[in-house]
C-alpha cells in the first residue's frame, strides 16, 4: 500500500478511513511507519509527526484485535475494551516489536525473557475479574514497561489511582517516561513481593507474574470486598488465574483457568 500522503491526523475522517482498510494494508503501513521509527532513532532525530501518524495507525491497527478479543472470550465492559483500542500499546513495546504491537501476543522487554508485556487479552481477563471500574483503586504487582497501568489508569478514570510496583529498576525508570503526565499512576521501585505495607487503601490488587502460592500477607492485605488475581502455580504448563475476594471477613478462592505468565523475579 502507497503511504506517501502525509495523513491528516486524529481526525473523524481520518479514522473512518482507516477503518475501511483491509487488515493487511494497515498492517502493512504500520510496519512502513515502525521502519521509519527505528531509522529516526538511530540517527538520533525527533519527530512528532511520525510519532503521531504511528499512534493513529496502530490504533487503526487494534480495531479488529478489540473485536476478536471480545467474541472469542468476552463479553467484556465496554470500558475495558475502549481501553485496549485507545491506549497506545506501541509506546511500551521495544523498538523491533512496533508492527507487532497491535498483535494479541506477549511481546518480550529483554532478551532473556524475564520480562514481557502481556497480550492485551490477558490484561482484560484480569481486569474482568476484578470488576475493575471507574474511580477504584488499584495496586499491580509487576509494572514491566507501564502497559498494564496505562489500561488501568484509562478504566478507573480521574477519581481512581493506580500503585504499581517494579523489582527491575531499568523497567520502572522505562515505565515512568512512558507514563509521564498521567496523574492517576505512580510507578515505585520496589519488590512486589513486601509490598502490601505499601497498598494503603487499594481495593483491587493484579499481579502480573506468577507465584508459586499466594502469599499470605497479599491475602491478609485484602479490605473488605477488595479483590485480588494472580496466576499462581510452579511452572508454566501448571499456572492457573485465581481470584481472590474478601467476603464479609471471609476469604474466598476460586480459579478461573490455565495461563501463563512470566516468573518472580523475587528471592522472597
Amino acid at each position: 500500500m502507497a503511504v506517501s500522503a502525509t495523513p491528516v491526523l486524529f481526525t473523524v475522517e481520518f479514522r473512518r478511513k482507516m477503518a475501511e482498510l483491509a487488515q493487511p494494508e494497515r498492517q502493512e503501513w504500520l510496519a512502513s511507519l515502525a521502519a521509519r521509527v527505528r531509522a529516526a532513532a538511530e540517527a538520533g532525530v525527533s519527530s512528532p509527526l511520525l510519532a503521531q501518524e504511528l499512534r493513529e495507525v496502530a490504533r487503526g491497527c487494534r480495531l479488529p484485535l478489540v473485536a476478536a478479543i471480545d467474541k472469542q472470550l468476552g463479553p467484556f465492559d465496554a470500558r475495558h475494551l475502549a481501553a485496549v483500542l485507545e491506549v497506545p500499546r506501541e509506546r511500551f513495546v521495544r523498538l523491533a516489536d512496533l508492527e507487532r504491537s497491535a498483535d494479541d501476543t506477549p511481546l518480550p522487554l529483554d532478551d532473556e525473557g524475564l520480562a514481557t508485556v502481556s497480550a492485551p487479552h490477558a490484561y482484560l481477563l484480569s481486569y474482568r475479574l476484578l470488576a475493575l471500574e471507574p474511580g477504584d483503586t488499584l495496586v499491580e504487582l509487576g509494572t514491566g514497561s507501564g502497559y498494564g497501568a496505562a489500561l488501568a489508569s484509562f478504566v478507573i478514570g480521574r477519581g481512581g489511582h493506580v500503585l504499581t510496583f517494579e523489582i527491575d529498576e531499568g523497567l520502572a525508570a522505562r515505565a515512568r517516561r512512558a507514563l509521564a503526565g498521567d496523574p492517576a499512576v505512580e510507578v515505585s521501585s520496589a519488590d512486589a513481593m513486601s509490598s502490601a505495607p505499601r497498598w494503603g487503601p487499594a481495593n483491587r490488587v493484579v499481579v502480573t507474574f506468577a507465584v508459586t502460592k499466594l502469599p499470605g500477607v497479599w491475602v491478609d492485605a485484602l479490605p473488605e470486598r477488595g479483590r485480588l488475581v494472580a496466576p499462581v502455580g510452579p511452572r508454566d504448563r501448571d499456572q492457573r488465574l485465581v481470584l481472590v475476594e474478601r467476603r464479609n471477613g471471609h476469604v474466598v478462592e476460586t480459579d478461573h483457568g490455565a495461563v501463563r505468565y512470566v516468573k518472580n523475579r523475587s528471592t522472597r
